[in-house]
């Protein structure tokens, strides 16, 4: 197990603009707000959303589009490190017309209608993603044990 311990640091809300690219516009925040450790959650609805599943198996992601409006029932995520820049990982459950789920890691593409988010800065050391052999993913790296 990989742990961290941060103090709150401070909350930013706002709004991303119809026909936004929720996945661009969230990283660019961060990105230019200087916040390299972070807590992330959205809600709201979207033109269409651009999604990933990764395969355990084939150790891949395999993307999947739903050229729809959805209603976000709910996004969460976090802002780590990687490569020294600030990285964007972010999961969202939606909802169709006919309260149908769908869900998935957020790509970009994802195409904003209203949707409001809440960036919880941590200040700490931030989290540094590394390659992880046994998942053939970038997972949080050091850190306490």
């Amino acid at each position: 197990m990989r742990s961290y311990r941060f103090t709150p640091g401070p909350i930013h809300l706002f709004r991303l603009d119809r026909g936004a690219d929720l996945y661009q516009e969230i990283s660019r925040f961060a990105t230019d707000h200087g916040i390299t450790a972070a807590t992330v959650g959205f809600l709201g609805a979207v033109q269409r959303a651009s999604l990933r599943y990764y395969d355990q198996e084939a150790r891949e992601y395999r993307d999947f589009q739903i050229d729809e409006p959805l209603e976000v029932v709910s996004g969460v995520g976090n802002v780590t490190l990687l490569d020294g820049a600030p990285f964007l990982h972010i999961h969202a459950a939606f909802s169709d017309e006919h309260g149908h789920g769908h869900g998935g890691h957020v790509n970009t593409g994802t195409i904003v209608f209203a949707l409001e988010a809440a960036v919880q800065e941590l200040e700490g050391e931030a989290p540094v993603r590394l390659p992880d052999d046994e998942s053939g993913l970038t997972l949080w790296g050091g850190g306490a044990g």
